[in-house]
């Protein structure tokens, strides 16, 4: 693990911090109707399912590379 140091009184110290775990609450996606068969898509769960199902990639979570038909998620 990589340390941190300040400077303290004229000396170099070991910086110590206290990480502070928080819950993260994200909001669920607004429904939408999906192009493939016009059925509504209602939150995160279908979404992941939708795109699994139809062998789709969403464009921004893994930059858009596709490398030979193969997606940065998939190596």
């Amino acid at each position: 693990m990589k340390k941190t140091y300040v400077m303290q009184n004229g000396e170099l110290v070991e910086k110590k911090t206290i990480m502070q775990k928080r819950l993260q609450l994200v909001s669920d996606i607004e429904p939408y109707q999906n192009l493939v068969d016009m059925k509504w898509i209602g939150g995160r769960r279908q979404h992941r399912e939708f795109l699994k199902r139809n062998n789709l990639v969403e464009l921004g979570t893994n930059g858009g590379e596709v490398n030979n038909g193969r997606t940065n998620a998939n190596r």
